[in-house]
């Protein structure tokens, strides 16, 4: 194994100038050195210690990952779209900051605090996590924690963890007035559970019929967080099909609407005659390809990562740096499901 003292001999440098230019340290290194000790560092083969090393010592280049999770999960987390995009995101650009990805889910918050504890970490990316746990964790670590999807849990918090979210409430908004507008005297937001982001884009969906103040008649239906739990709530829908009015179901997540539309189709169910189909994301790799083109509300999932990236690499390198909170916008895209 290729050893720094090696790179320092073949670059003339002292081992403590290869060491620099490994941990990111170079403002008493020229351009040229740098740029001389990292060819070296890759003609050579050189692979950096990590493990008990980044522990034991400051500086880790370590950026812990962490996504809490409630759905049910079948196979793995990052078969779930959101998920894959997004922390693909992340890694492509701490790599390109010069840090490395420690990655971590869990249903049990206690177990992801635990995790995040045991390394030496220099800062965190927390991925759907209530405000309190967020609130928590920050005040655990000590070092620079943003968050991603962060949903309220309904008590008023001091810290005001920054976040990088969605305008949930306008999405649930834009979609329930454009069902109403198409004629849709009934719709039912399909969702999860009755609380989290859910629940925003829930509450947006409220203010729509109610600015109405017409006949619309709006529910709310929790799936259930896994497959078995939601077919079943998929039948019982099934078992009032036809609807004695025009009915629309709107699913907060494109992944649950095209679950769904498997369900209906394979059992004679026309979309959008029978009932429409609306759904929250855009998400290519959930509604691509599919014959049915889902009407939903689009969010930009890579920039959620970027921006997390961007805000905590900044606070990592200069203590001094305050992290904002960023609220990206919906739009609707409309297309035939409706």
């Amino acid at each position: 194994m290729v050893t720094i003292k090696e790179i320092a001999a073949r670059a003339g440098v002292s081992t403590a100038t290869v060491s620099n230019v490994l941990h990111g340290n170079l403002k008493k290194v020229s351009p040229a050195t740098v740029e001389k000790v990292r060819k070296l560092i890759d003609e050579m083969g050189y692979v950096q210690a990590q493990g008990p090393h980044a522990v034991q010592k400051g500086g880790s280049h370590l950026v812990a990952v962490i996504v809490q999770y409630q759905i049910g999960v079948e196979s793995s987390l990052l078969t779930d779209p959101f998920y894959g995009v997004v922390i693909g995101v992340i890694e492509k650009e701490l790599q390109k900051h010069g840090y490395y990805m420690l990655f971590y889910s869990s249903r049990n918050v206690n177990s992801i605090f635990k995790m995040v504890m045991g390394w030496n970490v220099d800062g965190v990316i927390a991925v759907t996590f209530s405000d309190i746990d967020c609130e928590k964790l920050c005040q655990m670590t000590k070092k620079p924690l943003i968050a991603i999807d962060c949903h309220p849990s309904g008590r008023t918090l001091k810290s005001g963890v920054p976040n990088i979210g969605l305008d949930d409430h306008m999405g649930g908004y834009l979609m329930t007035r454009h069902l109403m507008k198409q004629g849709y005297q009934s719709i039912y937001v399909c969702g999860y559970r009755h609380y989290g982001i859910d629940a925003v884009r829930w509450n947006g969906a409220q203010q729509a019929v109610e600015e109405d103040n017409g006949d619309c008649k709006l529910n709310m239906i929790e799936l259930g967080l896994n497959l078995e739990e939601r077919e079943k709530t998929y039948r019982e829908i099934l078992r009032q099909i036809p609807f004695r009015c025009k009915t629309a179901l709107f699913f907060t997540a494109d992944i649950l609407a095209m679950e769904a539309n498997y369900f209906f189709t394979k059992n004679g169910v026309k979309i959008p005659e029978d009932v429409g189909l609306a759904g929250f994301d855009d998400n290519t790799e959930a509604i691509g390809f599919s014959i049915l083109r889902l009407t939903t509300v689009r969010q930009d999932f890579p920039a959620k990562g970027r921006l997390a990236v961007e805000e905590l690499v900044k606070a990592i390198e200069d203590p001094a740096y305050k992290m904002h909170s960023h609220l990206l916008p919906v739009s609707l895209v409309l297309r035939d499901s409706v």
